[in-house]
């Protein structure tokens, strides 16, 4: 029974995903142990800041279309009148493009600002052009692995990635002085050639034809309507990541901020683990909505609740337990003095799995942007506890308290919708 499971198509999905986003895991920790040796406390608090921010501006800048392609593509290809998927797929890229120079108009118009949130304690005007061309480059890298996941081809989704991860590492190890400017620049050049070559291929490989103007217009108005609520949802879900570090730099300075992203770090290394099914399961859901199965899918679901909350709760008490060992190990002996920190921030691995396992079939199952709601939520009590406190120790249970309700919130909404469509 098992072996018929892992030789399925789906169980091929998830064997070869679990395998790549475990290397893809491990090529963080030795990013983050490289620049936490190489790089002065001050300058790896700088990195974190600029780490998180670029983030949230490359999904600001990919718009919501990362969930979007995922779903739409397998409901042209798999429903009852499929529809050829180009004129998506150009829309997309408009929508993008689009969004990205809106963006950087905003960035340009209040650069002063937007230079101290990005870059957070000090301002440096190259740095911050470069942090945004990454940032784009990103978003572009983003728009490729969503074409892969929505058309089921896994395995370029997941060696595309884990080349990206070994790509950035080559030149932490080859450059002989390591600051926060030659690193964001070597990796904006390593991954814009990278995003080329497989637009490239992509390309070659399509069956172009000619697009009728007015068919992607009508694509391009699927994806706003369905994107525009995601958009804010990629926003809150990574200013929940980026807003901690930017407040306590801006607020406290680059040490105490290096000294709290030792705790993020710790969340944001585990969690992939968990984030990879959900690269599957929303096409996954997607597929069982257009073939009438959501059934098949929330059993299916509810066998992988049984895992996380088993392997998120023996994760965490390892990490909590030997937390000084594993500083040292993924930082350096300079962090240690950080362990009672993180250990009130691994608490919070838990309930982010919880919100990771659900956001993709809350999104497959609704148009209505209810991920949106949950993280507008979160970030509203973020930005309210942070402000009441005072103290690192505080901070660190601000960001716990935030993940245990972004879990329940999302546990909570998936029990209401799966019920509300199990009834029609």
């Amino acid at each position: 029974m098992i072996r018929e499971k892992l030789t399925s198509r789906m169980g091929k999905d998830v064997v070869w995903t679990f395998v790549i986003q475990i290397t893809i895991m491990l090529c963080a920790f030795v990013i983050t142990k490289l620049l936490s040796n190489r790089l002065s406390i001050e300058d790896f608090g700088q990195y974190n800041v600029v780490k998180r921010s670029v983030q949230v501006i490359s999904f600001v800048m990919l718009a919501g279309v990362g969930i979007a392609l995922p779903r739409y593509i397998p409901l042209y290809q798999k429903g009852e009148k499929p529809k050829p998927i180009a004129p998506l797929l150009a829309a997309s890229f408009i929508y993008i493009l689009g969004i990205s120079m809106v963006v950087c108009l905003i960035c340009w118009v209040f650069s002063g600002e937007m230079q101290q949130l990005v870059l957070g304690d000090g301002g440096n005007t190259t740095l911050f052009i470069v942090a945004l061309a990454y940032a784009f480059t990103l978003a572009m890298a983003q728009l490729i692995y969503s074409y892969y996941r929505g058309t089921g081809n896994f395995k370029w989704y997941n060696g595309a990635g884990l080349l990206v991860s070994l790509s950035i590492i080559v030149p932490l190890v080859a450059l002989p002085i390591l600051t926060t400017m030659n690193v964001f620049t070597s990796w904006l050049i390593v991954t814009t050639a990278l995003v080329v070559f497989f637009f490239v291929r992509e390309l070659r490989m399509m069956d172009i034809v000619p697009m009728a103007i007015s068919t992607v217009k009508e694509e391009l108005r699927t994806i706003i309507k369905y994107s525009s609520g995601r958009m804010v949802a990629d926003f809150f879900l990574f200013s929940l990541s980026a807003f901690p570090l930017i407040y306590i730099s801006n607020s406290q300075g680059l040490q105490p901020t290096a000294y709290y992203s030792v705790g993020v770090t710790f969340v944001t290394m585990v969690t992939p683990l968990f984030s990879f099914m959900g690269i599957i399961l929303l096409p996954y859901v997607s597929e069982c909505i257009a073939k009438k199965e959501l059934g098949k899918a929330d059993n299916f679901i509810n066998r992988l609740l049984q895992l996380y909350v088993a392997s998120s709760l023996a994760i965490t008490a390892v990490l909590y337990l030997f937390t000084e060992f594993f500083t040292w190990l993924f930082f350096s002996p300079s962090y240690i003095i950080t362990a009672d920190l993180s250990r009130i921030m691994i608490l919070a691995i838990m309930p982010q799995t919880l919100y990771l396992l659900y956001r993709n079939p809350i999104d497959a199952v609704s148009d209505i942007p209810y991920n949106t709601i949950i993280l507008g939520i979160c970030l509203v009590v973020m930005i309210v506890t942070f402000t009441l406190a005072s103290t690192l120790t505080q901070l660190a249970w601000a960001y716990t308290i935030v993940s245990v309700l972004q879990g329940l919130l999302s546990w909570l909404t998936w029990l209401i919708l799966n019920r509300k469509f199990a009834t029609k």
